[in-house]
């Protein structure tokens, strides 16, 4: 399905009934990546899952994707489901959207999950990795996506689940590199909204790998304890929907009410 947000259609999909949950996708990911936790989630909710733009099979929008346009698409796509309230679940780069979006219409927001994510800018080494990354892209597509997918999972998982890896890959390669130039400039220069988290810290859920090595997580963790976030610590990296589904589920289950 898609509609369409500045001459551009946005796919998206739809499952279940109940109350809506948008989940939104990292940076070279899509739509795909929420199969298993959408086909769990739409037995008690309507949920939908978004091609973000340069993602998937949405085409990228002007020259530079900031965390504040994504949430202005999200709030056009609730309009346009005539969605009142609905809760966010973000992976990564989905979370960093959806505290923009928190930010703007936090009134809009009944509970929100920051996925392997956190409230926090980037440091300047890290905006500097991300000036590096816009050139190797330039010059390097194809070998650059597989190396970035791959720095997503722990050494000690690439053996074990290799067959992930391959299929995160596969589906990273259809970000366009224009839409992953223009993600990397704005997950590059996103502001900090750790005092945004705060102010909804009473519906909101930080969920953490024990061994992330993209976020960093002493200083997320501390995040969660200043702002008064629950936060759960899972087992594994920066991939937990893919390490550890089942816990991952339970977690976002007992956190949504859901029996």
């Amino acid at each position: 399905m898609t509609f369409t947000y500045k001459q551009t259609k946005i796919h998206y999909t739809s499952s279940g009934e109940g109350e809506p949950i948008i989940l939104l996708h990292g940076f070279l990911e899509n739509l795909s990546m929420w199969e298993s936790l959408e086909a769990n989630l739409s037995k008690t909710h309507q949920v939908f899952c978004l091609d973000l733009p340069g993602h998937g099979e949405t085409d990228a929008i002007g020259y530079i994707h900031s965390m504040e346009d994504y949430a202005a698409l999200i709030l056009a796509f609730a309009e346009y489901k005539k969605l009142e309230t609905f809760s966010l679940f973000g992976h990564s780069m989905g979370g960093y959207v959806a505290l923009a979006l928190a930010e703007f219409r936090s009134e809009k927001i009944k509970k929100l999950i920051l996925l392997n994510s956190s409230s926090l800018a980037d440091s300047e080494d890290k905006k500097t990795e991300r000036d590096r990354a816009v050139t190797m892209i330039q010059k390097y597509p194809e070998a650059f996506i597989s190396m970035a997918v791959k720095h997503l999972f722990l050494p000690k998982d690439q053996k074990r689940l290799s067959s992930e890896i391959y299929t995160a890959i596969t589906e990273a390669k259809k970000c366009s590199q224009q839409g992953i130039i223009n993600t990397l400039k704005g997950m590059r220069d996103r502001k900090d909204r750790t005092e945004v988290l705060s102010q909804i810290s009473n519906k909101s859920l930080i969920i953490l790998g024990k061994e992330d090595k993209v976020i960093n997580f002493e200083k997320t963790k501390t995040v969660a304890e200043q702002a008064g976030v629950p936060l759960k610590i899972l087992p594994g990296g920066h991939m937990s929907y893919i390490e550890h589904p089942k816990l991952l589920l339970e977690t976002v289950q007992e956190f949504l009410g859901i029996r």
